[in-house]
């Protein structure tokens, strides 16, 4: 039987070469990103046993696009202590940053849109796949409001201390029942940006528990160090299993707790995390978006790691400010 990862391995080392060359630029859509990328995780420990059924989602009344957009705008009570857990450890993860009804409203958003780009039914339905879905943002109003809202974005500012952020891109992620690991990495190899001023805030659209593969991360910050002379090998899972060797080896501190609902964790562009694999039989489906400082610029020479990055800056040229239509300053509200 020929796996998944031996058919983009064959692709990788074939006519196409070139097109995986981590220096020069991806050339295929963001699915086929995923596709390729969840390949490099190390799941020689996954437990491939019976799924788990997760707890029931609650059974409340939903709230209104106005109660939810009215939510969205209010400003959340980031204190000193958030501010310097994220500058120390390089993440934070805040407790009711939205309310049961909006995470349980935008979970039957996320999975109506991935129904209908995959043409597949959801937990449970669809197995071992990562499936990815990006810029919803653009034509999905109630999509929009969590995307663009002034409550995310100023939590953003004020844990980078900057002024004002805009949007790199939103993406839809559903790990599905049965998916393998999420390969040890920092956000930085992915964002073709000349800062570090960048924060992916990961908003799950139910609660994870552990046995659901809740994002996982290694801290302080600084751990990025440790592992900065390991060699990114783009054909197999050699990266991540030596990551995680180091990391074991130096005794470094792992945050792996489950998120409950209505939680949101907010991480640095270095900060290095996984996931684990899902063994339930519920779809882990999670709204990420990523901000960066109002004024950076792009690389001069953006790598495949970076995926479909002009598609999130449009028309703008390597060197030049990241500032297109698709970069909204998402705080403070109406500077532009």
């Amino acid at each position: 039987m020929i796996t998944k990862s031996a058919k983009i391995n064959a692709t990788l080392t074939g006519n196409n070469a070139r097109q995986f060359d981590v220096n020069q630029p991806w050339e295929q859509d963001n699915q086929a990103w995923w596709d390729w990328y969840v390949t490099l995780a190390d799941n020689g420990a996954q437990n491939n046993g019976e799924l788990f059924e997760p707890p029931p989602l609650p059974e409340i009344d939903l709230p209104s696009d106005a109660t939810i957009s009215e939510e969205l705008r209010t400003p959340y009570g980031l204190t000193k202590e958030h501010i310097g857990a994220f500058k120390r450890d390089g993440f934070v993860k805040l407790a009711n940053v939205l309310t049961p009804g909006a995470v349980i409203r935008l979970r039957q958003e996320l999975i109506k849109l991935l129904r209908d780009t995959f043409d597949t039914p959801l937990d449970g339905g669809t197995r071992d796949r990562f499936l990815s879905h990006e810029m919803a943002w653009l034509d999905n109003p109630l999509i929009r409001g969590y995307v663009l809202s002034p409550r995310i974005g100023r939590i953003c500012a004020d844990l980078l201390n900057v002024p004002s952020v805009r949007l790199y891109h939103d993406n839809i992620l559903s790990k599905e029942p049965g998916c393998g690991r999420t390969p040890w990495h920092y956000d930085d190899h992915h964002f073709p940006l000349q800062t570090d001023d960048v924060v992916t805030v990961w908003m799950p659209a139910q609660p994870i528990p552990i046995e659901m593969g809740p994002l996982s991360f290694a801290k302080p910050l600084g751990v990025s160090e440790l592992v900065k002379h390991i060699e990114f090998n783009k054909f197999d899972t050699s990266y991540d299993r030596r990551v995680t060797e180091v990391f074991k080896r130096r005794n470094i501190t792992i945050e792996n707790g489950g998120f409950e609902i209505g939680e949101v964790s907010f991480h640095h562009n270095r900060s290095f995390h996984t996931a684990a694999a899902n063994r339930t039989r519920r779809s882990r489906i999670v709204l990420a978006s990523t901000y960066f400082v109002d004024g950076a610029r792009i690389l001069d020479q953006p790598t495949m790691v970076s995926g479909d990055w002009e598609k999130f800056i449009p028309g703008a040229n390597p060197g030049e400010v990241a500032a297109s239509k698709m970069n909204p300053i998402c705080w403070p509200v109406g500077a532009e």
